[in-house]
Formats: C-alpha cells, structure tokens, sequence
C-alpha cells in the first residue's frame, strides 16, 4: 500500500455517493507544487468513509489528508486519487 499525506484547498463543495449500501464523501483538492517561475499545482480526487464531513467542505476549505494513493490512466492523462484513512480541517478560512 502507498501512503501519502497532502494538504491543500477543496476545489469544489464535497459531495455524498453511494456504493451499493455505503455511503462516502467525495471532493478534490489542489496542492501547491514547486517554487517560483516552476511552481504548479497537483490535484487529488478524495473519497473519504465519513460523509459526515460533507456539510464542512466546501470550495477553498482548506484540508489535510492522509491515505492511500490510487492512480489511474485515461484518454492519455494521470489522474491521482486518495481513499483516506484521516481528514483534518485547517482553520484560516477560505482564500
């Protein structure tokens, strides 16, 4: 199992799913990646057990989170993702 921890902005408001009789939270976040001319950004799809957390995380919420790195390929491009074992909300409000 690959392991990572990440720390950024939602990208949109957190939504609820359901997989045949569970239900789980689902959002992206972006993460600042490099420094000066060079830097970019790195986006992860999360999904997360606890859909609790949903009426917290909307677009610009600042997160933490810790788990599982996915990764898939489609139509040529890397698409990363996260089933996380850990979510932290950051204070400091919304950019």
């Amino acid at each position: 199992m690959k392991n990572i921890s990440i720390a950024g902005r939602a990208t949109k408001d957190c939504e609820v799913k359901q997989n045949q009789d569970r239900s789980f939270a689902t959002f992206s976040v972006a993460v600042d990646d490099g420094f000066g001319p060079d830097k970019g950004v790195m986006f992860f799809d999360v999904t997360y057990h606890r859909e609790a957390v949903a009426q917290y995380i909307t677009k610009g919420t600042r997160v933490a989170v810790t788990g599982e790195l996915k990764q898939r390929e489609y139509n040529g491009k890397t698409y990363l993702s996260i089933r996380a074992s850990d979510l932290a909300l950051m204070g400091g409000g919304k950019a």
